[in-house]
C-alpha cells in the first residue's frame, strides 16, 4: 500500500470522525469513481485528489505527501458527519454535540520545478513524481491542475514598477485558464526541456515573449509553432 494512500484513509477517518472508511467510502466522499481511489492503492493519491481531499474534507495536503504537519485544515462538522452517513461511512458524532464554526482552508498547491512544469500541463491527472518542495495556500480561485513555481534569474525584473518579479519569487500558475495578450505565461518551447517565464505579447497577429527586464537580452522573442503555454500566472507569493 502507498503510503500517501494509507495516510488518505487515516485522514478521512479524522475528517468524518469514523472508525474506518473504506476505498469505495472515499471514493464516493470525492465524487471520484471507485477504480480510481483503488489505483492510489499502488500509485499514490494524484495531485487532484489531494486537491479534493482538501476542498471536500479540510485535509492537510502536506500531511498527504510527507506525513508533515496537522491531518486537518479545519475541524470537523455535523455537515461532515452527514455527509459520511450519505455514502455509509459509520459517523461516530453525536447529533447533541455543538456545531463548529470554521473558516474555509485556502486550498494548497504545490511548489514544482520547471522541469516538472513543461509536462504538468499534457497529464490530466497529474502525479507527483516524489514529494512537492512545499505546499502552498493560494488566495484566488484556480483550476484544479494550478501549481507554483520559484522564479529563476532576473528577466522577469522590472525596475520601472509592477508589475515585476524577483529572483525567488513564488508565482502561483493555472493552466487551465486561457491565456489573453499581457499576461504573464508560462511557455514550453520545443527545443528545451524546462519551461520558461515571460509576457505574452500579440501584435498585428505576431505572437511574442517579452521580458519584463529591459536589460535583458533578447528581450523578444517570437514565437510560432515552436513553443506551447502551458499556464498563466495568476499571482506571486513573497517570502519575508
Amino acid at each position: 500500500m502507498h503510503e500517501t494512500f494509507r495516510r488518505m484513509l487515516l485522514a478521512a477517518q479524522e475528517a468524518t470522525l469514523s472508525g474506518d472508511v473504506t476505498p469505495k467510502e472515499v471514493a464516493d466522499l470525492l465524487g471520484e469513481t471507485q477504480q480510481t481511489v483503488t489505483n492510489w492503492r499502488s500509485r499514490g493519491v494524484s495531485q487532484q485528489g489531494i486537491v479534493k481531499l482538501n476542498e471536500k474534507l479540510g485535509i492537510n495536503p502536506a500531511f498527504i505527501t510527507s506525513g508533515k504537519g496537522k491531518i486537518l485544515l479545519r475541524e470537523p462538522t455535523d455537515e461532515y458527519a452527514r455527509l459520511a452517513l450519505q455514502v455509509g461511512v459509520a459517523a461516530q458524532k453525536t447529533a447533541s454535540e455543538p456545531l463548529v464554526e470554521y473558516v474555509p482552508a485556502q486550498r494548497g498547491l504545490p511548489l514544482i520545478s520547471w522541469v516538472q512544469a513543461g509536462a504538468w500541463s499534457e497529464l490530466s491527472d497529474p502525479y507527483l513524481p516524489g514529494d512537492a518542495e512545499e505546499w502552498l495556500p493560494c488566495p484566488v480561485r484556480a483550476g484544479p491542475r494550478a501549481y507554483c513555481l520559484r522564479v529563476r534569474g532576473d528577466s522577469m525584473y522590472n525596475p520601472g514598477g509592477r508589475p515585476s518579479y524577483s529572483n525567488g519569487d513564488i508565482i502561483f500558475v493555472d493552466p487551465d485558464r486561457h491565456a489573453n495578450p499581457g499576461d504573464r505565461v508560462i511557455v514550453r518551447l520545443e527545443d528545451q526541456h524546462e519551461a520558461t517565464f515571460k509576457q505574452l505579447l500579440v501584435e498585428d497577429g505576431r505572437k511574442m515573449l517579452k521580458a519584463l527586464n529591459p536589460e535583458w537580452t533578447p528581450r523578444y522573442v517570437e514565437i510560432n509553432g515552436n513553443a506551447t503555454i502551458i499556464g498563466v500566472v495568476i499571482g506571486k507569493w513573497v517570502p519575508e
